[in-house]
């Protein structure tokens, strides 16, 4: 397991095979939160959340509640579908990747250990326009090709420890290592004169962070079937170590080797869950990152504050049943979020809803979960493409006794 976990990111998350979002062109691309477990049926509330068959690196105080003698990790794949439609024109594509991997240790009744790889963001599209410039004199228009491409990505790998304190407060931390590279490219070309120079530009980013996220949850029993969770968390802007390649080309090729700089912003969480009898959960989220107080090229204000707000909502009919649907874990979300992409006349934003389900296994400790989510992308304007996406999520959580002594006869 933990071999697994030291290996390359190309191997453990490799890139999407189709482009997807025209959005992942900007800033850092698509951004993608580390949702595990129930998580990604709910809407992408975790802040809250706290279960010892789950691991949520959303909230690192989440840790401490374990199993002291099983072993759980979790392992995901997703499968995208993007529709996108701009003045009557239609196209679609598809994707998929490799979403995460993560192991949850116990150290103790009431601590515990994760650590993982996920993907931070993921850039992947490319875009051709052609259009035409008047001709000079009487001469016949000139048409120009306009192309733009962006590739790459940032991976996340994470470790983190929790301690439940007074049994009902739990505090915890992770430390995260991002790395990555991201591909920008961008040319004008004039294919039917030579009057006109072409033009093409294209950045190569190599990035690598260390950071600090730190969780709260404090639980507080309401009847001897009831509690709420409170959660919080916070994550401290960082600057990244960077390396940027620019290579400009126009009549001559000019490589140049340029220092920028470039961050992550502070980050706030907050969660409250509804817990009834360990078979109803009611949970909402809400999250605020400050893009626009940290450089981007080594400007700020090019990217927008994000906040975003998730409900969500998993019901167990029981937790002993004589059919086999009476012990899935049925999951409903609703997200709403303000993405950090800015433009001239406002950001974007997202809205989506989630289904998940949660299909024990034989030993009804491991599962099987699933999530379909149906999203929309909000523009500032008609005008900008219009996106809407379907996601389907499928994680495995392994969940194992293995530090129990087995008695032989």
């Amino acid at each position: 397991m933990l071999t697994l976990l030291a290996l390359s990111p190309a191997t453990i998350l490799p890139a999407q095979t189709n482009t997807n979002s025209p959005y992942s062109r900007y800033g850092y691309g698509l951004l993608h939160e580390p949702l595990m477990g129930q998580s990604p049926g709910m809407g992408g509330v975790a802040v809250g959340l706290r279960s010892k068959s789950h691991i949520n690196p959303m909230n690192p105080a989440s840790y401490s509640a374990v199993d002291s003698m099983t072993f759980l990790m979790d392992v995901s794949f997703s499968g995208d579908a993007s529709f996108l439609r701009e003045s009557g024109v239609r196209e679609s594509s598809l994707g998929y990747q490799l979403d995460h991997i993560a192991a949850k240790i116990p150290l103790s009744r009431h601590w515990g250990l994760a650590l993982g790889l996920y993907e931070y963001s993921r850039l992947g599209y490319s875009y051709n326009r052609v259009g035409t410039l008047p001709g000079m004199q009487g001469e016949d228009a000139i048409s120009y090709l306009e192309s733009y491409s962006a590739s790459g990505g940032l991976n996340n790998l994470f470790i983190g420890t929790s301690v439940e304190l007074f049994g009902r407060l739990s505090l915890g931390v992770n430390w995260n290592y991002r790395f990555g590279t991201l591909n920008y490219a961008q040319s004008v070309t004039y294919p039917n004169t030579s009057l006109y120079a072409g033009m093409a530009v294209n950045d190569q980013l190599s990035l690598r962070q260390s950071a600090f996220d730190f969780g709260m949850q404090l639980r507080l029993p309401v009847s001897r079937k009831q509690q709420l969770i409170l959660g919080a968390t916070y994550t401290m802007d960082k600057l990244f170590d960077s390396e940027v390649q620019s290579v400009r080309v126009s009549r001559d090729t000019l490589t140049v080797a340029s220092d920028y700089e470039f961050g992550t912003p502070s980050r706030l969480g907050l969660g409250l869950s509804y817990v009834y009898d360990n078979r109803l959960i009611l949970a909402v989220d809400y999250r605020q990152q400050g893009w626009a107080d940290v450089p981007f090229y080594s400007a700020k204000d090019t990217l927008s504050t994000t906040r975003s707000l998730a409900l969500g909502l998993e019901y167990l009919p029981a937790r002993l049943g004589e059919y086999y649907y009476q012990v899935i874990k049925y999951r409903l979300g609703l997200h709403f979020s303000e993405s950090y992409i800015k433009f001239a006349d406002g950001n974007l934003k997202d809205i989506g809803l989630s289904l998940g389900v949660g299909l024990p296994l034989k030993s009804q400790r491991s599962a099987v979960n699933l999530a379909l989510e149906a999203g929309k992308t909000i523009t500032p304007s008609g005008s900008y493409i219009q996106e809407n996406y379907y996601k389907l999520s499928v994680s495995v959580s392994f969940n194992e006794t293995w530090f129990m002594k087995r008695k032989f006869n």
